[in-house]
């Protein structure tokens, strides 16, 4: 539906979310390619787990200013709080902050008494940690950035129209928006009227030809790739 009234961008953008999304990525696979007995794989983790926890931070400070926004995310929010996973990620993440501890027992050692074949998490004393997850730590991460990044996607698809760089450029962007082109125009930093010429198209309305045009001005789609990268994955294996 679209506005009564022109809508009017705030300064953040989704691209912030999607820098938080690249570290997270970049340490996950930086984890991969690490050895568990390396110091620097529980450096890597730790990392990790900050970025993994700062992407719906960011989700909410870029999209807080955005229409029915909140009401959205608190149902998102609720189904995170539900997840065994996301919490305990949450939970590694504090305790690596205030306490230093990562609770990472590597493949073939023993820890408090219990031997772990594979590289796994461990329930270290006098902590607040009760119970972990079972499982391989990278396998873990991994899926818990899924889980984080299923939101990202919902957000990315149901407020598209303001965070997808890629609608803006279509009538029905600039008709949610109550825009015309010429604001398009103003938008991206070119003179009003700039792309106003006399075009023929057979397929393509006058205005979608001009938005074509005006689209290289745009900001580039940054998310996308990420989506791709974890959730297309996850589907072909379901």
């Amino acid at each position: 539906m679209a506005m009564k009234e022109k809508f009017n961008f705030p300064n953040a953008g989704i691209h912030i979310v999607s820098h938080k999304i690249g570290e997270a990525d970049y340490f996950l696979e930086e984890l991969k390619l690490t050895h568990p007995y390396e110091p620097k794989f529980n450096y890597i983790f730790s990392a990790f787990v900050s970025a993994l926890r700062s992407i719906t931070f960011t989700l909410q400070y870029v999209m807080t200013k955005y229409p029915n926004f909140d009401a959205w995310y608190k149902l998102r929010q609720e189904k995170l709080r539900r997840s065994k996973l996301a919490k305990a990620f949450v939970e590694f993440r504090n305790q690596a902050q205030k306490t230093g501890i990562i609770p990472i027992a590597p493949e073939r050692s023993l820890f408090e008494g219990i031997f772990y074949k594979t590289t796994q998490f461990y329930i270290p004393t006098n902590t607040e940690i009760t119970e972990v997850p079972d499982g391989n730590v990278i396998e873990l991460s991994e899926k818990c950035l899924i889980e984080v990044l299923t939101i990202v996607e919902e957000c990315y698809k149901d407020f598209d129209i303001y965070i997808d760089p890629r609608v803006l450029f279509t009538e029905r962007g600039i008709n949610s928006l109550n825009w015309t082109v010429e604001d398009v125009e103003e938008f991206v930093g070119v003179p009003k009227g700039y792309t106003d010429v006399d075009f023929q198209d057979e397929n393509l309305s006058k205005t979608q030809i001009r938005l074509n045009l005006l689209r290289r001005y745009g900001g580039d789609e940054t998310l996308q790739v990420y989506l791709d990268k974890y959730l297309q994955t996850e589907q072909q294996q379901l």
